[in-house]
């Protein structure tokens, strides 16, 4: 027995590549499957495993709308080889909390347990793209509660505005669909329609298995090899480039006590050059909100303006960035007969970040994004998200240390020129939801987007 395990451990590392370098702690494999497993050495007694795939609504199309998010809702209802109540004995038994999450353009499912544990983890979450039972009445159950979900989403302005805003920025491409999906599409998923879309995008090659935590890569390579074998594709998943389009929707509800408005910008995507500097302008325009304290001492022109004249209830600069394309704006909640105010201010503070930035405002603006970052790979939750993220996304994971170089080299001709190409005299979409009779139209709002300099 002893000698049949050697034999076939020594197969796969025999077969095994190393694929990119990075630090000490991280090391990242592709198996011969194609399958690629990345762990970090982390002294915790806890351990994070994820399960990213290629997925979600930008891989869909009008048909099959919302079938990655149906899919994740299924993941622990039952294996071919475990009923519901085995699989939820089984995770209380590993002592695991398990967690999931669709995108546009991936989906995760994480689970949390001690470090002991994470090779039978992987061995569970190798599971949902294996063996998942996929019986009518579960799929039946599920759709109940997706159809309640749909429900709350369209009770919340902030997620139904930028839901918006994806579908008028990228009109008639895939990166418009919503994640959940429309109902006409939720009701009529049924088992078939659920196989053929896994067995032509769960595949080896588009999953990926990350370890955070005292983990060793051997072993989280050989419970990967062992439950995912290779799978043929029937057909070439993949998403064709979007379209931005400058547009304005708004959908008025005078019922509403404040409108939720957003103005946004075609941006580069996550793997592009321009994406720090980009976060760095991100923020130096700031976010606040009511509930926050001294309003006449914020940074930023546009936040002390809308603080200290009470003239808006929340607003928040945000860069959504895919792999290929991104939105870069700001979002504000604001009663009817302040609209026109912020807007001014906001416009003014994005001339400024084109024209006027200093030294001072990038170097804040860089340590506010240094912190940002750190934040993001703290603990082993966040730092095996962040680097799932940075291999789906950019197909590299990028340390830390390298990322803060690049953002202390950064200067005021760098942000200018960024956001001269992406803000300045450019195009906008904007998206608005609730009482909006006094939002400008589009044309006041596009000449709006530049100065007139000699």
């Amino acid at each position: 027995m002893f000698r049949k395990i050697y034999q076939r451990r020594t197969l796969l590392y025999h077969h095994t590549r190393k694929i990119c370098k990075g630090p000490e702690n991280v090391q990242t494999l592709e198996l011969p499957n194609g399958l690629r497993v990345v762990t970090e050495r982390i002294e915790s007694p806890l351990a994070c495993v994820n399960l990213f795939a290629r997925v979600g609504s930008r891989y869909e199309n009008y048909d099959t709308n919302g079938i990655s998010h149906f899919i994740e809702h299924m993941a622990f209802r039952g294996f071919t080889s475990m009923d519901c109540e085995t699989v939820a004995c089984q995770v209380n038994n590993l002592e695991a909390k398990i967690t999931s999450k669709t995108t546009r353009e991936f989906q995760v499912f994480s689970a949390v347990c001690p470090s002991t544990f994470a090779g039978d983890i992987v061995g569970l979450l190798a599971k949902i793209v294996t063996e998942l039972e996929l019986s009518d009445q579960e799929m039946d159950c599920e759709r109940n509660i997706i159809q309640q979900e749909m429900k709350w989403l369209d009770m919340n302005p902030k997620k139904v505005m930028f839901d918006y805003l994806h579908e008028t920025a990228f009109q008639g491409t895939p990166l418009a669909n919503r994640v959940i999906g429309p109902s006409r599409n939720v009701n009529k998923f049924n088992r078939d329609c659920a196989c053929y879309f896994m067995r032509n995008h769960y595949t080896p090659t588009r999953l990926l298995f990350v370890a955070a935590g005292d983990v060793s890569s051997d072993t989280i390579a050989a419970a990967a090899s062992r439950h995912v074998g290779s799978t043929e594709c029937e057909t070439k998943a993949d998403f064709s480039p979007c379209r931005f389009t400058a547009s304005q929707v708004r959908f008025r509800d005078d019922s509403m006590p404040f409108a939720h408005i957003s103005l946004a910008f075609e941006a580069p995507g996550y793997k592009s050059l321009d994406y720090l500097p980009l976060l760095v302008a991100k923020n130096y325009f700031g976010s606040w909100h009511r509930s926050q304290g001294g309003s006449d001492r914020h940074a930023s022109d546009a936040v002390r303006a809308v603080a200290t004249d009470n003239l808006c209830e929340q607003l928040e600069s945000f860069y959504i960035a895919h792999s290929d394309v991104g939105l870069w704006g700001v979002y504000f909640v604001v009663p009817n007969m302040n609209i026109e105010n912020v807007i001014y201010n906001i416009q003014n503070m994005l001339m400024h970040l084109c024209c006027t930035i200093t030294k001072n405002d990038v170097e804040r603006a860089v340590n506010i994004t240094k912190l940002e970052l750190a934040r993001r790979i703290d603990g082993v939750v966040n730092s095996a998200f962040d680097i799932g993220v940075q291999i789906m996304l950019k197909n590299e994971r990028t340390p830390l240390q390298n990322i803060y170089q690049d953002l202390s080299r950064l200067d005021p001709k760098a942000i200018k020129a960024v956001a001269e190409a992406c803000i300045y005299d450019k195009p906008l979409v904007t998206a608005a939801v609730g009482p909006t009779e006094e939002l400008p139209d589009y044309n006041r709002l596009q000449a709006g987007q530049y100065w007139l300099r000699l």
